[in-house]
């Protein structure tokens, strides 16, 4: 394979711009694997719970009204788990204190999995009108757990980005120190009649190299790393983080971020050159 003739890459730089591209697409692909993780995470938590309410009576509650609802839409219902005050006084120990005075206060709690979404609003509805009853979402409980999620994903596309703005900045910013230092090899080349791709496509070819390195040694370091991650979160007991994982699409965007961190490097790395030359 023929090296290139008029850019060349002393062993420190090139081990200097491996190890810089390795460690910038590390980053990039953690950070685009825990998003895809924390997305499947909340989808999956999200669905787990989007059809699942509680219906509570308090004592004086119209009990009866809420059972002839409840049965008007057996339909669509999936599942039904009544949770009796002795079951939920057991719950509320640690609350009572011991104590019977907070005892006429426990609600009566049925638990009702829907069909559809349709069926759990239409049932919201029929029921917040009732005095002493009240329904509750599971989805409005999660909430604060799903929103610390979507914070989580918000906060890695952010560094993504300047994860990438990074390569961009680095991969300009050698090649021009590379381009000024052969400048004198440049004049020479425009006064044959050499062309400006020709002289961009000679350090296209060594910008792509070296950013196949450094991005291969990135994914390779990252993929393991992601997997650990996900395997101490599935690891807990309860929780959103235990619905982590990436699919094999997943996987496949990664390999497809990899490849395109050397596609950028080597776009970049042209229009800095063709940039250079024509001023």
């Amino acid at each position: 394979m023929k090296k290139p003739l008029v850019f060349s890459f002393v062993r420190e730089q090139r081990l200097f711009l491996i190890a810089l591209l390795a460690l910038l697409s590390f980053l990039a692909v953690l950070c685009l694997g825990l998003v895809m993780s924390m997305g499947t995470a909340v989808t999956r938590w999200n669905n787990q719970w989007d059809l699942m309410a509680t219906v509570q009576v308090l004592p004086g509650g119209a009990d009866a009204r809420v059972q002839k609802i409840i049965t008007d839409a057996h339909g669509n219902i999936a599942s039904i788990k009544e949770i009796s005050t002795e079951e939920s006084a057991r719950m509320l120990r640690p609350w009572l204190s011991g104590g019977d005075a907070l005892s006429g206060y426990i609600p009566k709690m049925t638990e009702i999995k829907f069909k559809n979404r349709p069926a759990l609003r239409d049932m919201s509805e029929k029921i917040s009108g009732l005095e002493n009853v009240r329904f509750v979402t599971f989805a409005e409980g999660m909430r604060a757990t799903i929103t610390v999620g979507w914070k989580i994903i918000t906060l890695s596309v952010l560094v993504l980005m300047l994860v990438l703005g990074s390569i961009v900045i680095c991969i300009s910013y050698i090649t021009k120190n590379i381009t000024l230092i052969h400048r004198r090899e440049l004049e020479i080349l425009n006064q044959v009649g050499a062309r400006d791709g020709f002289v961009a496509r000679q350090l296209m070819i060594s910008i792509a190299r070296l950013s196949a390195a450094g991005a291969g040694i990135g994914f390779i370091i990252a993929a393991p790393v992601l997997l650990v991650i996900i395997a101490m979160a599935q690891g807990m007991r309860v929780g959103m983080f235990t619905q982590m994982a990436i699919p094999i699409a997943g996987w496949m965007i990664l390999c497809a971020l990899a490849i395109g961190i050397i596609v950028l490097s080597i776009y970049t790395a042209f229009r800095t050159v063709m940039k250079i030359l024509r001023n």
